[in-house]
């Protein structure tokens, strides 16, 4: 296992769990307790965010969109679960991006994607991946509880959970640095270039609840299994996020495959990949700071195989 690990060629951070666990725990590049860019693994956060309104009957997963945005192209007929699975038939209009174009607020950049969406009824119900979707869930977050995104996963996550090595990209560079954040690179004509932070940043903002947070393999073993084995979330309100609604390789966040669930990011310079049985016990945790054009898919590929091993006796 360390063996085949080691053969990823990544330069980061590894956690393995079995049966509650650790299992392993060691660093191929930086240390065990680094933290980096999650990307959309993310996603699953901000989905069981949702899914907890739900629970409290502030929100419905058959709820409209146009309950929260009247203005989005297709918000009557888009549910609160389209936006969860990726099947809402809406996308960014061609060449644009999320977001303004410098960082203003939140509220600002929620009004500007509006103008920048478009709607297909005939993708309505069919699988496509956007990040707009979350995005939108996040506003909806924050009319439903009237706390910003991140002041609300803070009181959701990082404050219950006591996470030493998670922060907000956009937080001040001492904050990050007491998380264990590092910098990250990308490789571009064969030499590792550092990425800018204030580019990343941006993104971040643009991207809030699909790619906004940095943290540690063990901080996100944390938040993964408070959402997959606690009482956080009821096992109803589980077998409804992630099982009932087509198509059901996608829900809340997570691939949803036989044996296991998967979440991938990647982004600014980060890679993180995240598997975990559907109990939570057994967990794989991959996450580093050097990416480069056309690793991704290979390594993802390779961890896959590795999660299958990991699993073959569960």
């Amino acid at each position: 296992m360390r063996h085949a690990i080691d053969h990823l060629g990544v330069k980061g951070s590894v956690l393995a769990i079995r049966n509650g666990k650790t299992w392993l725990k060691f660093a191929t590049g930086n240390q065990v307790d680094t933290s980096y860019l999650i990307n959309s693994v993310q996603k699953s956060m901000t989905a069981a965010m949702i899914m907890r309104e739900v629970q409290k009957g502030k929100l419905k997963l058959s709820t409209k969109l146009s309950r929260f945005y009247e203005g989005i192209p297709g918000a009557d007929q888009v549910r609160i679960s389209n936006l969860l699975n990726m099947t809402s038939g809406l996308d960014l209009k061609p060449g644009e991006k999320l977001g303004e174009d410098i960082f203003r607020s939140d509220e600002d950049n929620f009004q500007t994607d509006i103008k920048k969406t478009s709607f297909n009824p005939k993708m309505l119900g069919k699988w496509h991946y956007t990040s707009i979707n979350y995005v939108y869930l996040c506003g909806i977050l924050t009319q439903l509880t009237h706390k910003s995104y991140e002041q609300l996963f803070r009181d959701t996550y990082i404050k219950p959970l006591h996470l030493k090595q998670t922060e907000f990209l956009w937080s001040s560079k001492k904050k990050l640095l007491a998380s264990n954040w590092v910098p990250s690179y990308e490789k571009v004509d064969g030499q590792y270039q550092h990425v800018p932070h204030a580019d990343a940043i941006k993104d971040a903002h643009d991207e809030l609840g699909a790619g906004s947070i940095v943290m540690s393999n063990t901080d996100l073993a944390k938040v993964m299994q408070l959402i997959l084995t606690s009482n956080f979330l009821t096992n109803k309100s589980r077998e409804l996020l992630y099982h009932s609604v087509a198509p059901s390789y996608y829900n809340g966040g997570f691939y949803n495959l036989k044996r296991y669930k998967m979440a991938n990011g990647a982004g600014e310079g980060y890679y993180t990949f995240f598997r975990s049985t559907h109990d939570g016990k057994t967990m794989l945790i991959v996450q580093a700071n050097h990416t480069a054009k056309g690793k991704f898919v290979k390594i993802k590929k390779k961890i896959n195989r590795i999660m299958d091993f990991l699993t073959y006796f569960d």
